[in-house]
This record gives C-alpha cells, sequence and structure tokens, in this order.
C-alpha cells in the first residue's frame, strides 16, 4: 500500500512542485536522515573518508550532509522535468558552458558518446542534450507499469530514444554512433560482472565499466563529459572535454582517464555529487567492504 501510494505520489504530485519546494524538502528530509543514521548518509560519510583523505570529521558531516540533500531534491526534481515542456527546460536552464565543445566533437562526424556523472541533475541534461542531435540512451526498465510508461515518457520527450542495459542496447547505442548521433551513459555505477575492470578513483580501486572504452575502439567515437549542476533559480549546464588518455588503446589507461575526467568535474562540484551511493561495493580480491 505505501509503495502505491508513493508511486501516485511521484507521478501526479511531484510534478507540479516548484523547484524551491524540492530544496526545501531536501534539506529538511536530509536533516531528518542525518539524525537518524540513516544508511544512504552512512555510506556518504564512508566514501567521503576513502576519497577526501584532506577533510576532518566535521567537515565530512557537513558535506555528507549537502550531498543528501541534494541527491533528495534531485529526486523529486525529476518528475517535475520529466513532465515538463520544452519551454519551461529552456527557462530553469540559467547557463550553458562548453557547448562549442559539444557542437565540434559532432562536427568529427563519429558519434558522441556523452559521459553523464551523478552529479547535480543529470535528466534535465538529458532532455536539454537531445537537441543537438539525436541521442540514445540505456535505460532499465521500471516494474511498474504506470512508473514505467510516465518515466520513458519523459525522458523521451525532447527525442531522446531510451534502450536497454544490455547486449541489444549497446548494439542500438554502436548504431547511433555510426549515425553520428548522441549517446549517453552515466560512468559512475558499479557494472555487471565481467562489465568492468578495476581502477583508481580518488585513490581507490573502484570496479569501473569497459563500455567506453569498448564504444570508442569500436567507432572511434569522441566523448564529452556533461553535467548539470543545480543553483539558485535553476540549472548551469557544462559540456567539456574528457582526458584525452579515454582515447588510448590500452584499455587500463582508458578506463582510469574516465575516472580522472569525472573527478575533475566533482572536484568542482563536490557538494553535488550523489556520495551516498556504495561505489566501491565490490573490491579486488581480498579487500573486504567499506559498508559494514
Amino acid at each position: 500500500m505505501a509503495q502505491y501510494f508513493s508511486i501516485i505520489f511521484f507521478i501526479h504530485l511531484a510534478p507540479h512542485l516548484p523547484l524551491w519546494m524540492t530544496d526545501v524538502i531536501g534539506r529538511i528530509l536530509g536533516k531528518l536522515m542525518r539524525l537518524s543514521d540513516n544508511s544512504l548518509y552512512r555510506s556518504s560519510k564512508t566514501n567521503l573518508r576513502l576519497t577526501q583523505n584532506e577533510l576532518n570529521n566535521t567537515e565530512i558531516d557537513s558535506l555528507a550532509s549537502k550531498s543528501l540533500s541534494r541527491t533528495i531534491s534531485n529526486f523529486f526534481e525529476m518528475p517535475l522535468i520529466w513532465a515538463a515542456s520544452d519551454q519551461w527546460i529552456k527557462k530553469k536552464i540559467i547557463k550553458i558552458d562548453g557547448e562549442d565543445t559539444l557542437l565540434a566533437a559532432l562536427e568529427q562526424k563519429a558519434g558522441v558518446i556523452l559521459v553523464i556523472p551523478h552529479i547535480g541533475n543529470w535528466e534535465i541534461l538529458g532532455r536539454h542534450s537531445s537537441h543537438y542531435a539525436p541521442m540514445t540512451s540505456l535505460y532499465k526498465q521500471q516494474k511498474n507499469p504506470a512508473l514505467e510508461s510516465f518515466i520513458k515518457q519523459g525522458r523521451e520527450a525532447s527525442g531522446s530514444a531510451l534502450v536497454p542495459t544490455n547486449a541489444k542496447g549497446v548494439g542500438a547505442l554502436l548504431k547511433a554512433l555510426r549515425r553520428n548521433e548522441l549517446t549517453a551513459i552515466l560512468p559512475d555505477h558499479v557494472p555487471a560482472k565481467n562489465s568492468g575492470i578495476f581502477a583508481p578513483f580518488f585513490g581507490q580501486q573502484a570496479y569501473t565499466m569497459t563500455l567506453v572504452h569498448q564504444l570508442i575502439k569500436r567507432t572511434q567515437c569522441k566523448v564529452v563529459v556533461g553535467y548539470a549542476i543545480r543553483v539558485k533559480q535553476g540549472f548551469e549546464l557544462s559540456y567539456e572535454a574528457p582526458e584525452t588518455a579515454i582515447y588510448d588503446a590500452e584499455e587500463k589507461v582508458s578506463v582510469a582517464a574516465l575516472n580522472q575526467s569525472i573527478e575533475k568535474v566533482i572536484d568542482r562540484h563536490i557538494s553535488q555529487y550523489q556520495w551516498g551511493y556504495k561505489r566501491f561495493k565490490k573490491r579486488p580480491e581480498g579487500m573486504a567492504t567499506p559498508y559494514a
């Protein structure tokens, strides 16, 4: 029953929340989760301790709290963005940096992988970016039919095509790149078994996807790092070139460069990164999980 009402709220009420209200909800729920020592808050602190050695405990607590609030706000912003008109999206994008970088990559006529880390709000970046070229994105299907329809319709509202996270979906990405189109990949989750290798991420060995490297190798496509940072009145979008080593023929070098490219973005907007995700749950052999 609780799940039913949650879905009803997500589909029918959340899309009508103003942006300022999502910030308020994020701060309130973030504070409550911090006071209750919620598992998401604990994971945030664990990740920050592992990756930000220069911070003391007080700074880690503060940063974990800010990150948690942004993650919650982002959750409530998603249905708003999925249901919004293109006019609303355009109005809420306050600034765009590096647009020339994306356009120059598309001019190479080899297709572009838009690498989008879990920072700020990646949903509005997807809605906007599909205006530059047709865009294909991997998508994990929802079990609830109503939720599936709502999310899929929202993400495809500006022309993006969603494909499953399997071999068929990867095939669709390859075809899109060969048509000189955009593909969107969120690169900083733990990939499925045999779909990644360990590579440094803020000094830790993180199991990282090899898909980006494989797509580059097979199509000679270009890569652009994209992200949307939440500001008071809306969002600031950025497109930038990745570390050049991402194009290296050696898999380990390329995957390490992918993580380095993500690190650079996080360093500039560290409080808006989704630190609560258990990025290091898969460890090299002999290493215990840090989330016990």
